[in-house]
């Protein structure tokens, strides 16, 4: 699909292990080829990246010496001041990048990335080895960020609270789905996909057992009209599920991209309530159905 991320606008992109988030990262980075097209940058975007191994920190340099690189107008005390908010305190500027553990490697890489004039920001799984207090600080970095983010992590939390689109990448059907929307408006659209899906898949295998039944020999009774009417009744069940099943898939197509009038995406809201109360009902009653025929001598 076309993909467009504008300024201030941050897509969080996930699936699951080996699909491929880092490499398109990197390819984007020009790091690695593309499979296929060409990836072609504007005039004036400049990419900052955050990589889960944080490849870029020299590792002879020292705290000190990895941010002089990067804004030699700071003097000595600015520096120690802005490493302190990053927890850098005290003798720990003068420590070497090879001596620092993954939590400390990560706060640097954060460190360094504020530094740059990067209006585009690739992170590769930021929250990696950072304990509570350095989540808290790379998400208040990143909310006061004022260019794009593309953001890869199974860091739900993170996602939920930076996040404008959702980029999932589907690995077993080759596709990239774009979801307008935080994760968790996200996550209750896949979800009621999900419950559909199985519904209608309940319904289809329900029937299939139905008409795999043996035929009953025909009983001279009263009940035998009655019997027909069920019947009957459970073949329009059926219709009418599959028919409320598509009208609840159309309409929660339009929530995955929502109108900007409120009015209308409560008015959809309420829709899909109702389809969905809809649903449950008819079901009861083709259960109930179901098993009153399979009673029937």
């Amino acid at each position: 699909p076309d993909l467009t991320l504008l300024r201030g606008e941050c897509a969080g992109v996930i699936g699951p292990n080996g699909a491929g988030k880092t490499t398109f990262l990197k390819t984007l980075l020009g790091q690695l080829p593309p499979l296929s097209g060409e990836v072609v940058l504007g005039a004036n975007l400049h990419l900052g990246y955050f990589a889960q191994a944080h490849e870029g920190l020299r590792q002879e340099h020292t705290l000190m010496q990895e941010i002089e690189e990067l804004a030699p107008n700071l003097r000595q005390g600015e520096i120690r001041d802005y490493l302190a908010k990053f927890l850098f305190t005290g003798d720990d500027v003068y420590k070497k990048v090879e001596m620092l553990s993954g939590g400390e490697r990560g706060r640097l890489a954060l460190a360094c990335l504020e530094l740059t004039n990067a209006n585009l920001l690739l992170l590769d799984e930021p929250t990696n080895h950072l304990d509570l207090h350095s989540q808290e600080i790379l998400q208040s970095v990143l909310a006061d960020f004022g260019g794009t983010i593309l953001l890869v992590s199974h860091d739900r939390y993170l996602i939920d609270a930076l996040a404008t689109q959702i980029w999932e990448v589907d690995p077993e059907q080759g596709v990239l789905r774009v979801f307008d929307g935080s994760y968790t408006e996200y996550r209750d659209v896949r979800q009621a996909e999900s419950e559909a899906l199985k519904q209608q898949a309940a319904v289809q295998k329900a029937a299939a057992q139905q008409e795999q039944q043996p035929a009953r020999p025909v009983q001279r009774t009263g009940n035998t009209n009655k019997e027909r009417q069920r019947k009957q009744r459970l073949v329009d069940l059926e219709a009418e599920i599959v028919e409320i099943e598509n009208q609840i898939s159309q309409v929660s197509r339009k929530l995955e991209n929502p109108p900007a009038d409120a009015g209308v995406v409560f008015k959809l809201g309420q829709e899909y309530e109702q389809l969905q109360q809809t649903l449950e009902d008819r079901m009861g009653e083709w259960g109930q159905l179901s098993e009153e025929l399979a009673e029937t001598p």
